[in-house]
């Protein structure tokens, strides 16, 4: 069982370059049988998608691990290819994978990898399909889209407000309020030319009557209303959807100052930890979206490090920078997305 005192729980762990993340999460203390999704941030100036899920395979061995290759840039800011991030369940528990490496599932847990459809059309007819998609696997779990805790998107997009926002209120109409923890990211490409958009869960099915969510007084807000809340709580499991320097009128702050962005998104994440009562040392995990290019991104991690280290002190949770060459907004350059354990 997926269960305890606390909650359901599950492992947020960072697994490093492909090459060596079987070691690394072995070395962790996880198995691949435990494992219920992989996102693989690759650099697709150097690697294919196949290539980047191949850079993992023995994480895969029966190619049943819902794997999600998602392209970044600036050589990953160092001379790795690919970044590995994991969710698994407690140890010993055994997930079950779909033949087709779709989803898994384990306990009340159900997670999918990056779901496409490139040829339903156009992007808004593309976050349809895709949702019917999500809506169809977690029905044959027993589950649905209100027992959906994380909900991350990528599109296609430049950094502006039109590459997202007909489609984001597509995917809003799916849901129903308060609803799950949210990400949207802009990448530059897919592998397939058609696909526009792409979108995965994590669900934990049962929770949602128990379910806490938070919106703190005051806090940065999208520029038409969408039903996901900016963090949840279902026991011990904390999801913080992507925090990024705005205001409440969705208008971008500290422009030009990188460091002051990431303080302000850190101090955003603070604020619905306090509200869903949870430590900074529950935090396992911060997956960082930063926009970069060639010259300033290694200035942008550096200064990413030391904000988060001066944010969590001793407590030291994985830290995931993913650079992108632009981001949701025009002039933001910092999205934290966070997942925490309490107890």
């Amino acid at each position: 069982m997926l269960s305890g005192q606390s909650g359901p729980t599950l492992r947020f762990l960072d697994a490093g370059p492909g090459g060596t993340a079987a070691a690394t999460l072995a070395g962790q203390g996880v198995r691949p049988e435990e494992l219920l999704a992989a996102e693989v941030f690759y650099d697709p100036a150097r690697l294919s998608a196949e290539q980047a899920r191949q850079s993992v395979r023995r994480l895969n061995p029966g190619g049943t691990l819902p794997v999600s290759a998602i392209p970044a840039s600036v050589g990953l800011l160092g001379p790795e290819p690919t970044r590995v991030q994991a969710t698994a369940l407690p140890p010993g528990v055994a997930a079950t994978h779909e033949k087709g490496g779709r989803y898994a599932t384990g306990g009340p847990a159900a997670a999918t990898r990056l779901i496409t459809a490139p040829r339903a059309g156009d992007i808004v007819e593309q976050s349809h399909a895709i949702l019917r998609d999500i809506t169809g696997i977690l029905a044959s779990q027993g589950a649905n889209l209100d027992d959906v805790v994380k909900f991350n998107i990528y599109y296609r997009g430049e950094g502006t407000q039109e590459d997202w926002a007909v489609a984001a209120r597509v995917r809003a109409g799916y849901f129903t309020e308060p609803g799950p923890a949210t990400t949207g990211i802009p990448v530059p490409r897919f592998e397939d030319p058609d696909t526009l958009i792409a979108m995965q869960v994590l669900a934990i099915r049962g929770v949602r009557p128990a379910r806490r969510h938070s919106w703190p007084e005051g806090h940065w807000d999208w520029p038409f209303h969408l039903p996901y809340k900016h963090g949840n709580r279902s026991g011990g499991l904390v999801f913080i959807g992507g925090q990024v320097p705005l205001d409440a009128l969705g208008r971008s702050l500290d422009i030009g100052d990188f460091p002051a962005q990431v303080r302000r998104s850190l101090d955003y994440i603070g604020r619905v930890l306090d509200e869903l009562e949870a430590p900074r040392s529950a935090v396992r995990r911060l997956t960082a979206y930063l926009a970069a290019d060639t010259g300033g991104g290694p200035d942008k991690l550096a200064a990413l490090r030391s904000e988060v280290g001066e944010f969590f002190g001793d407590s030291r949770p994985a830290l995931v920078p993913v650079p992108l060459p632009v981001l949701a907004y025009p002039d933001m350059d910092v999205e934290i997305e966070v997942q925490a354990l309490v107890g």
